[in-house]
């Protein structure tokens, strides 16, 4: 597979009789149009630890490409001082002493990238990189290795250099130093610690955004260290898409693979995915709420709003059945919400009162189908009915949802093709919807009479901090 090198030319990279040149660019020109007479005095006391080092310590027989980055800064805006510095004839005498010292066989191509900036701007040094990466110099398909030697060179294009190359090549990226004392290359173990802490923050911004599934996609499962976050953020994606199977089966799968603490975090997940299943209303009301949560930081506004109108129905239905006692569920036997129709046609004053009211179209409420607006005209019965005022707070606030409702029926999650975005659903509300949903919660899990749980998915955003923090 393809090797290549990266030198960064400066003042120190070639020496006449062990001496460095003065006036780079002047006698460079010299040197290198009387080329045979000087090459014997000539010498590369950074270049050449660097080939060597890659060529013996390595045991590579060939660098495929070798690069001599040169400054050839531009006449008209350069002070003579700053040019007479330039190393681009230095570039030119190394093309030609390395290929006659070494030949095709041990380096195959050599090629020279000119700087026409100033390089002692860090800024634009690393925007100049960003862009000669791209291009066809530095263009080798399935490169093994691209060394970057970081003795010679002005520091700031060194280290722009770096930075690019890392991300650019990645871990293929090997930085190597020139020691001035020994004269021998080095490696520099910088590589691996900038690419750990890139990952580490990718890894805590994609828990931090709830986004399980790319999570999934930076981690190794087969890797003892990442296991337990890989099959937590499988698990936590899963049950974002609410699918309680699958997220059943990767909770038992962590119970068997882990122990003690982290066992029992999967096993309380577990049971919290089998209220789920089991139709616990006030589970379902506080799942649903959660996942809106997350949906909305994610700006999936469409599922969003998907999510709404189900909200909606599902605190409609509790609240009946807390009321009444009766099942709005379907018969097994007779395939219809007997229990629901049975109870409006014996209970006469709720069943005119429902009559009485109107769907937001207009037209009459159909007692024999279970409907949102027959669920709705329920509610405000019970409002009207019972002195608790928490009753007509749902019912206003399940009302301003209709907004959204509206929304969602035009969107492709319902019949139309409209789009959605937080600004059009922050300018159709009247008021925070959060903060309205979390009433509605509260005044559930009152009514209820039970505490309310944390919420899974920032208690496994917790989680994932943790272990990801502990990874590096």
């Amino acid at each position: 597979m393809p090797i290549m090198l990266i030198c960064t030319l400066g003042v120190r990279d070639l020496l006449l009789d062990n001496e460095q040149i003065k006036q780079p660019r002047e006698k460079g020109k010299e040197i290198f149009d009387d080329f045979n007479t000087y090459y014997s005095r000539l010498s590369y006391p950074i270049i050449q630890p660097a080939l060597e080092y890659i060529f013996n310590d390595k045991k590579h027989e060939q660098i495929d490409r070798l690069i001599l980055i040169a400054t050839d800064q531009d006449e008209e805006n350069t002070k003579p001082y700053h040019r007479s510095n330039d190393t681009i004839e230095f570039a030119r005498i190394l093309q030609k002493a390395v290929g006659k010292k070494y030949g095709q066989k041990k380096v195959f191509q050599i090629k020279i990238k000119k700087i026409a900036q100033n390089p002692s701007f860090i800024d634009d040094m690393y925007l100049f990189f960003g862009r000669a990466l791209t291009g066809k110099d530095f263009n080798m398909e399935n490169i093994e290795t691209c060394y970057v030697e970081q003795a010679g060179g002005i520091p700031s294009a060194n280290m722009a250099l770096l930075f690019q190359c890392i991300n650019r090549f990645e871990e293929k990226c090997s930085p190597v130093y020139v020691s001035e004392k020994t004269g021998h290359a080095i490696p520099i173990k910088f590589t691996d610690a900038i690419l750990s802490d890139k990952r580490k923050a990718l890894l805590l911004e994609l828990s931090d955004k709830f986004d399980y599934a790319l999570l999934c996609d930076h981690l190794d499962g087969t890797n003892d260290k990442e296991k337990f976050i890989y099959i937590l953020s499988q698990y936590a994606q899963h049950r974002l898409y609410f699918d309680t199977l699958t997220a059943r089966s990767i909770a038992k799968q962590g119970m068997g693979e882990f122990l003690s603490r982290d066992r029992n975090i999967f096993e309380d997940f577990l049971i919290d995915l089998e209220k789920i299943e089991q139709k616990n209303y006030v589970s379902l009301i506080l799942e649903l709420y959660y996942n809106m949560t997350v949906k909305y930081s994610r700006k999936e506004f469409v599922d969003f709003l998907g999510r709404i109108y189900r909200f909606k129905e599902a605190v409609l239905r509790y609240l009946f059945e807390f009321n009444t006692g009766v099942s709005t569920d379907i018969d097994k036997k007779t395939g219809k919400q007997t229990d629901f129709f049975n109870f409006i046609e014996e209970n006469l004053e709720l069943r005119q009162f429902i009559v009485s009211e109107k769907t937001p179209q207009g037209s009459p409420i159909n007692v024999h189908s279970v409907s949102i607006s027959l669920l709705t005209a329920c509610l405000k019965y019970f409002a009207i009915k019972t002195p608790d005022a928490s009753y007509q707070k749902i019912y206003e606030i399940l009302q301003k949802l209709d907004i959204l409702i509206a929304l969602r029926n035009k969107s492709i999650v319902g019949h139309g093709f409209e789009g959605v975005s937080e600004e059009i659903v922050r300018s159709k509300y009247n008021g925070d919807i959060f903060d309205d949903l979390k009433i509605i919660i509260d005044k559930i899990f009152k009514l209820s009479d039970i505490a309310m749980p944390e919420n899974p998915f920032e208690k496994i955003r917790s989680i994932l901090t943790e272990k990801i923090g502990k990874m590096f």
